[in-house]
């Protein structure tokens, strides 16, 4: 970053006239200087979302996805769920059947990631659940058979339930994908709800 910054300096040196006002530091510079900013101003972004991008800081997350059960169904030995029926994997055989699949009115077209089937986590009352099989256009499924749960409950797919946390990097990496990209694909036809209303 020291020759950025100086070559940056060295930019601003050549010009006939300072700008009046000047920023060259993101989240990530802001969370690995060592000092005050030689600018202006800096540009925090990510950071604002509470998205660290520095081993040891811990922002505060202050984004959350949730949605509500719509359905529950047992599956059984055999039975699968979703596209390219992949959930439970071919040839596994779970120790508890049947299984209990929660379905979710949520998915890629709302910006959760098709990469996130059979990667993800969510949480149900404070619980960790597992995203079960391909997460669709309008749906996501998920493995509650070890969490009491109904119809109309809650499922946080990123955010804070209980004593648990799935962050916005948590699920990037259960998806091998960027935190922007989680962010930035988040659709307009999810509600938002400002203030740490429910």
């Amino acid at each position: 970053m020291a020759v950025q910054t100086r070559r940056f300096a060295e930019a601003l040196a050549s010009l006939a006239t300072r700008p009046r006002l000047l920023h060259a530091e993101s989240s990530a510079a802001i969370e690995h200087a060592a000092g005050p900013s030689a600018w202006d101003l800096v540009r925090p972004g990510i950071f604002l979302y509470g998205v660290g991008t520095a081993a040891g800081l811990d922002p505060e997350p202050v984004v959350a996805v949730r949605a509500r059960i719509v359905e529950l169904r047992a599956i059984r030995d055999g039975d699968t769920v979703s596209y390219g029926a992949t959930y439970p994997a071919p040839g596994s055989h779970p120790e508890n059947w049947p299984r209990r699949i929660a379905t979710l009115p949520l998915g890629y077209a709302d910006g959760y990631r098709r990469a996130l089937g059979n990667r993800g986590w969510a949480l149900v009352h404070g619980r960790r659940v597992p995203v079960a099989g391909a997460v669709t256009m309008d749906m996501t499924m998920v493995d509650v058979t070890d969490v009491p749960c109904a119809v109309g409950d809650v499922v946080t797919l990123v955010g804070r339930d209980g004593g648990d946390l799935l962050s916005v990097q948590d699920i990037a990496r259960f998806g091998h994908l960027s935190p922007y990209e989680l962010l930035t694909e988040l659709h307009s036809r999810l509600p938002r709800v400002y203030g740490g209303q429910p």
